[in-house]
């Protein structure tokens, strides 16, 4: 979705890139069957997920309670839930093609009421919650498709109104992270003549606080440069972040840019170099403590092979956590200490896209616990794959996809060592090259949320 809108980002046509990859949603229809619950019992999250492009909620908290459908026309996307788990986020477009139609965004209360747009605008690239309250942040555009003019918007929660807490402001940056404690936002500014690559500290009413200078103003006259950063990821200290160098070059930004990680607070020191990989930030996590950086390198836009999990310090010393032969994605802390990390693994194939077959045939989630071996922990044929971990905040549970086809699968529930089928027919499409972004499934937990439970894409 929104692949289109990328391109004022820096006057490349990445949407063709995109939208070139993906597996068809069409074909999905194969398989059109609205979902079922197939489990009774209880599980304590309120559930978002996608079936045939449109959205539905479940509330497992409820035992024998059925799937809600909230949309019912054109494609929907899920963003995710606020910090208190009281709203979704989901972007929808009219039209049932997501890879040139424009999404508009949309929230929803929990129990599947009040749904209603936030902005007659389309919306330009992935809005994010803030940390700790229902407010949210996001890009317009204020242009048209052809001259595209993007507006910064932070939106706040209130009542069953999404009020604006600040007027929108035409953006001099392409990309931006909420700083932990939720009032002041990290924005990336790109490099250009006479001009560095920047990273500023602001507050929400765009005043400067601190700029960051990560590179010397490139040589434009080259042709191709580090242009800017991309999904940085703050820790919760709010002193290091991590980020993607994407160049000024959609082609060969689509198949591995630098990954560096700065020190906020030794501005003077020079960002350090952790490896390559394709600019997703669902594959770039730091842990809830900020002593650990959990990211997946790999050159190559294909997302079935050469993707291996690393680890790195704050001082940016990085370690393999992957054989050769592995494939990894998809990284996921518990929000509660000891932190354990689960990721979908799976060995390396070619890719290769047959609707009716997995993208990795006999991919599971793994975890990783503090201090020990990473073992897989889900069980399933070869035949199936597993996606999308989403573990509770201690890790006693877990909630992932097993799907039997490319597009489709069940979402399932490990517990205490037992697997339970939670919902048939949950269905999307394979994303960038099998990466199988955006999630077909977002989870609130519910149980242990004193733990913390972080809005979708800062796990």
């Amino acid at each position: 979705m929104r692949k289109k809108w990328k391109a004022w980002m820096s006057g490349l046509c990445i949407a063709a890139a995109l939208a070139s990859a993906g597996g068809g949603s069409a074909c999905a229809q194969e398989l059109a069957e609205p979902p079922a619950r197939v489990t009774q019992e209880a599980v304590p999250a309120k559930i978002a997920f996608t079936n045939q492009q449109q959205l539905w909620l479940l509330d497992g908290q409820t035992a024998g309670a059925r799937p809600k459908q909230i949309t019912s026309d054109g494609t929907a996307e899920i963003v995710g839930w606020s910090a208190d788990g009281q709203w979704l986020l989901f972007l929808k477009d009219k039209d049932s093609d997501s890879y040139t139609a424009p999404g508009y965004l949309w929230v929803v209360r929990a129990d599947g009421s009040g749904a209603v747009q936030v902005d007659e605008r389309p919306v330009m690239e992935q809005p994010k919650w803030a940390p700790d309250a229902s407010r949210f942040a996001y890009f317009a555009n204020a242009g048209s498709a052809e001259e595209p003019k993007p507006v910064f918007v932070v939106k706040e929660m209130s009542g069953s109104e999404a009020a604006e807490v600040n007027s929108a402001k035409e953006a001099d940056f392409v990309d931006f992270s909420w700083m932990p404690d939720g009032k002041q936002l990290l924005v990336s500014i790109p490099a250009a003549k006479d001009q560095a690559m920047t990273l500023r500290v602001q507050d929400l009413a765009g005043k400067p606080i601190a700029a960051y200078p990560i590179a010397d103003p490139p040589n434009v006259e080259e042709g191709i440069y580090a242009w800017a950063a991309r999904a940085m990821a703050v820790s919760a200290d709010g002193k290091h972040v991590a980020y993607y160098v994407q160049y000024n070059s959609a082609s060969l930004s689509a198949d591995g840019v630098p990954i560096q990680l700065f020190d906020l607070g030794q501005p003077a020191k020079k960002a350090v170099d952790l490896g390559t990989g394709l600019i997703h930030p669902q594959w770039l996590r730091w842990s809830p403590d900020g002593k650990q950086l959990a990211f997946i390198e790999g050159t190559d836009r294909m997302a079935t092979s050469h993707k291996h999990l690393k680890l790195a310090d704050p001082s940016g010393k990085a370690v393999s956590a992957s054989a050769p032969e592995s494939v990894d994605t998809m990284p996921a802390w518990t929000s509660a200490a000891p932190y354990s990390l689960f990721f979908a693994r799976g060995t390396g194939t070619d890719y290769h896209f047959d609707p009716k077959k997995v993208m990795v045939p006999g991919q599971r989630i793994w975890q990783q616990p503090a201090d020990a071996t990473a073992r897989p922990i889900t069980r399933g044929t070869a035949f199936t794959a597993d996606y999308f971990p989403s573990p509770s905040p201690d890790g006693s549970q877990l909630l992932f996809a097993r799907l039997d086809h490319a597009l489709h699968g069940s979402l399932y529930l490990s517990s205490r060592g037992k697997e339970s089928e939670v919902l048939r027919h949950v269905t999307g499409d394979i994303g960038y090259y099998a990466n199988y972004l955006p999630p077909w499934i977002s989870v609130y937990w519910t149980e242990g949320s004193a733990a913390g439970n972080k809005p979708d894409g800062q796990r």
